[in-house]
């Protein structure tokens, strides 16, 4: 009789260190990597991550997740998602150039964010086989939450591109700054670029809303 506070508590403190860890019940396939600074901090199952720089930070958890967090100094890069991909401050193998302060988030199954070659660039893809890019500039963000759908900001600054929509495309910047892109509508596409202070704007299935090639335009369909 008296063994069995002492059972409970250790297996209490076994389920409470599985939640903290994420872990998985007991046998199930446990998949996480953690780096940070240089370091693998951890390596389990089938997920795998890198990270090099001052404070950056790579978490891959799920089956065949990968993330990685290089070429500068406190990037961030997360993928949780199974097969899902995230790349912070610069590509594995050093192409494009790097950055710091840039943060790749992969939420979805297979998707993938990238957020490289600039600095303070966010790319977040929660929608299963969604893609987000931000690059080739500073301070842009992409966001593409739909499934199958793509976000980009790239090459300029402060662009933001938003595709929430299932199979959805948005595109900031490509030569423009302080771009806008939203496409909400499933299929849907919308491109702000090429200029400056443009926003294009697609709520509708299936329409294409083009505000580029110039300044503070907008287009909506």
């Amino acid at each position: 009789m008296g063994k069995r506070p002492a059972t409970a508590a250790a297996v209490a403190t076994g389920l409470l260190a599985g939640v903290l860890l994420g872990a998985a019940p007991a046998g199930a396939a446990v998949d996480l990597c953690v780096a940070a600074n240089g370091a693998m901090r951890a390596q389990k199952g089938t997920a795998d991550c890198e990270a090099s720089g001052t404070g950056s930070t790579a978490i891959a958890k799920d089956a065949g997740s990968f993330a990685s967090a290089t070429g500068g100094d406190h990037n961030r890069a997360r993928a949780s998602g199974d097969g899902a991909t995230a790349f912070a401050g610069q590509l594995v193998g050093g192409l494009p150039g790097g950055g710091d302060h840039n943060t790749a988030i992969a939420s979805g199954d297979n998707s993938v964010a990238i957020a490289i070659a600039g600095d303070n660039n966010t790319a977040i893809a929660s929608g299963d086989g969604s893609l987000a890019q931000a690059a080739g500039g500073n301070n842009n963000t992409a966001t593409a939450s739909g499934g199958g759908s793509v976000a980009t900001a790239a090459f300029g600054d402060n662009n933001t591109a938003t595709a929430s929509g299932a199979g959805s495309n948005a595109v900031a910047g490509f030569g423009g700054s302080t771009d806008t892109a939203i496409a909400s509508g499933d299929g849907s596409a919308a491109f702000a670029g090429g200029g400056d202070n443009n926003t294009a704007t697609a709520t509708s299935t299936g329409c294409f809303a083009d505000a580029s090639s110039g300044s503070n335009l907008s287009a909506s369909c």
